[in-house]
């Protein structure tokens, strides 16, 4: 399927929707048609602390930002994604170009439509339908997928798993953000077209992509909750030691053995708690703080990748792009 992207740029925002919000801290929903759901895909922008009436859930396709919600700040790269219900203030500060499909709608509205979708189908059909019943599935599942954070528990004070935790934040696997991205252009296509029944197509996509998201959920709480805390804790601990050794040769090996642990059971545990294995957590951890490095304090692409342990050029502008989507020659180019 060919990707619809509707881009929003500067200077559409900066008109009657962005006004709204830095006078009421309210931002306007941006009505693409009469399904009371908006799908956009834009760039190259930084959206100040706001406000809105309706659910809001963004996927990172490319770049990096820092996402402000629930008092805490967290970089997010390509593969996130975070839900905002109603009335809760978040805004994002761009690190570098930054990619995101945004996908607001209103809760209530979708119930009807779904109902009179059902209606038209189960005519005919020995079975009565309870348009109550729908509204109060699509509450529970909005509620499943906005609570993710309450399953993880406080965890340990000091590290950056506990702010991702606290903000709800969804790291999609490849194949996972193959099928978001692909519903979300299918629903950016239908907005577009507008053919016959496209209303209920966009509500449908909608609620397959979040219940993608609360299996996702859903299997990542089961996995912790089957660990003591003692053992939770030493993989936050594992963690703190990477935030605090970037500089430096970190062996998986070690970390694992520093628990008593083998090391496949080591990788395993890691997972469960966090979502991500051991290294695809490290090369994260080292590419967010070296374009940190390079934003903050305006460190040369080479003293940004030594300063996080990389030490080999070629090896770190291949890591960087794979995780960040930009090479980091790109970053510097734009900062100048």
């Amino acid at each position: 399927m060919d990707k619809f992207q509707i881009d929003v740029p500067l200077d559409k925002l900066d008109t009657e929707q962005w006004v709204l919000s830095e006078r009421s801290g309210y931002m306007k929903f941006m009505t693409q048609d009469s399904s009371n759901i908006s799908v956009t895909s834009w760039n190259h922008l930084t959206v100040g602390m706001h406000s809105h009436a309706f659910y809001e859930f963004a996927l990172i396709t490319q770049g990096s930002c820092v996402h402000s919600y629930q008092g805490v700040e967290v970089p997010l790269i390509p593969g996130d994604v975070f839900l905002i219900t109603p009335h809760e203030a978040h805004g994002y500060v761009t690190q570098m170009p930054l990619e995101i499909i945004n996908c607001q709608f209103y809760e209530e509205n979708l119930s009807d439509e779904c109902g009179q979708m059902l209606e038209e189908v189960s005519k005919g059909r020995e079975f009565s339908y309870n348009k109550y019943d729908l509204k109060k599935r699509w509450n529970e599942l909005l509620k499943n997928v906005s609570v993710y954070a309450e399953g993880m528990g406080e965890g340990h004070d000091s590290t950056q798993q506990k702010n991702l935790n606290k903000q709800g934040v969804i790291h999609l696997g490849a194949e996972q953000q193959r099928d978001v991205e692909y519903l979300l252009n299918w629903m950016m296509r239908e907005q577009l077209q507008k053919e016959q029944g496209f209303e209920n197509v966009k509500s449908i996509c909608l609620q397959m992509i979040l219940v993608t998201f609360q299996r996702i959920q859903n299997n990542r709480i089961q996995k912790i909750t089957q660990h003591q805390d003692e053992r939770k804790e030493q993989i936050y601990q594992a963690i703190d030691y990477m935030e605090a050794h970037l500089s430096e040769k970190i062996n998986l090996m070690e970390l694992a053995q520093k628990s008593y642990w083998s090391e496949g059971h080591f990788r395993s545990v890691f997972k469960d708690v966090t979502g991500l294995s051991p290294v695809e957590y490290l090369n994260r951890l080292r590419i967010v703080k070296s374009l940190e490095y390079m934003e903050k304090d305006h460190l040369m692409i080479s003293e940004a990748a030594e300063k996080v342990g990389i030490y080999d050029p070629s090896y770190y502008s291949r890591l960087f792009k794979k995780i960040i989507g930009y090479p980091p020659r790109y970053f510097k180019s734009i900062e100048k």
